[in-house]
């Protein structure tokens, strides 16, 4: 192959390595901040979630500066937020290029997100973007878990460092990221100023869209929860001093850049 010929088969080659982000590109956030008495709440009401209003405010300045249509829905019932989501994900997205959701709320083991009145099923979430309409299928639909998913508490261990055309059948999982703010079992943290790995991902986003693709922020994301922030509650000492862990699951099929 001459020369010329090979320079522009590997920009092509490239291009298919990306998804296409130059269509409309969504961000919907469901932030709880109080919840209700309820008989699945065992009529006591859970936690007020102090500083998630600054998780909100991070990402929706973040996302709409990236072109992102942002859309807040606050306090939501079970009910309301799987609806949202099937309207939204119903509609023809021809002229969509990317689903992002954030989930800012409570969660315990095994999966479950807490609505205003009751825990329910994260799977209950994916499964209606899945299997949402057809123009969805190859677009990346990523989601911001920001929740516990246990009660255990993470001391962390201490590490000596060093110095110095044709149709293609897609599975229906594909294209698929999941970041969750800690691994199963543990807790999550989050302050007046907001949650450890909401922030963090707003930064490191702000930083990094132009030069890396979604994986290579998440790996940087994951490193500043993990090595550069710790709680500070002395007057609670169960809870202070420890550290936090993310991860992420998933499906791309391509390198997606924001």
């Amino acid at each position: 192959m001459p020369k010329a010929e090979a320079v522009a088969a590997t920009g092509m080659e490239q291009e298919k390595m990306y998804y296409d982000m130059a269509g409309e590109k969504y961000l919907v956030i469901f932030n709880h901040f109080q919840y209700k008495k309820t008989l699945y709440f065992g009529y006591k009401r859970p936690r007020t979630r102090i500083g998630t209003e600054k998780d909100v405010e991070k990402m929706q300045r973040v996302f709409d500066n990236l072109g992102y249509k942002v859309i807040t829905y606050a306090d939501l019932e079970h009910v309301e937020i799987l609806q949202k989501i099937k309207e939204l994900c119903k509609k023809d997205h021809k002229a969509t290029s990317c689903l992002c959701f954030a989930f800012l709320t409570h969660g315990e083991k095994g999966g479950d997100l807490y609505a205003a009145d009751r825990p329910y099923q994260f799977r209950d979430v994916t499964l209606l973007v899945e299997n949402g309409h057809p123009s969805l299928v190859g677009k990346p639909k990523l989601f911001f878990v920001q929740a516990c998913r246990g009660s255990q508490i993470d001391d962390g261990r201490r590490v000596q460092l060093d110095g110095g055309g044709a149709s293609l059948v897609i599975p229906t999982h594909a294209d698929i990221l999941v970041l969750y703010s800690t691994v199963e079992d543990y807790l999550s943290y989050r302050d007046s100023e907001g949650s450890f790995m909401i922030q963090e991902l707003c930064d490191v986003i702000e930083e990094y869209h132009e030069q890396w693709d979604i994986l290579h922020i998440i790996t940087v994301v994951q490193r500043r929860v993990a090595f550069h922030r710790t709680t500070y509650a002395p007057s609670n000492l169960t809870i202070h001093d420890k550290k936090q862990m993310p991860e992420t699951r998933f499906t791309l099929t391509k390198l997606l850049k924001f």
